[in-house]
């Protein structure tokens, strides 16, 4: 059986009189052949660093959970850090990035702790 990647995303707002839902469902075009999860704390705070793919070469999508001190992410990583993306404590980001990513705690001298997981082709 080949791979597959499928993406759910649920949001529903109850409480406020009426049930709002919004639902968002996609798969990767490609067949993936290739994953990595990492549990990461970064390695230095206020320093940007190059995000780990493992043995993921060409990626087709990453999910970052921050789990503690915000983070920012650069997704087309070239000469300097541009933030991007800011994943804030408990959110979750869901990307296809357009070059090398790298990231960066957002709370100077607070080291970020995130997950990641990297879906794509070897």
């Amino acid at each position: 059986m080949a791979a597959e990647c499928t993406v759910s995303i649920i949001a529903e707002v109850t409480g406020l009189g009426q049930l709002q839902q919004l639902a968002e469902k996609f798969s990767v075009t490609t067949t993936p052949t290739a994953v990595n999860y990492s549990y990461i704390t970064q390695t230095t705070a206020d320093t940007a660093q190059i995000l780990e793919l493992g043995d993921v070469s060409t990626v087709h999508l990453i999910i970052i959970k921050c789990v503690s001190n915000d983070l920012s992410i650069d997704t087309s990583y070239v000469s300097s850090f541009n933030a991007e993306i800011s994943c804030q404590e408990g959110e979750v980001a869901c990307f296809k990035p357009s070059g090398t990513v790298w990231v960066k705690n957002e709370d100077a001298g607070e080291a970020s702790v995130f997950e990641v997981l990297v879906i794509g082709v070897t």
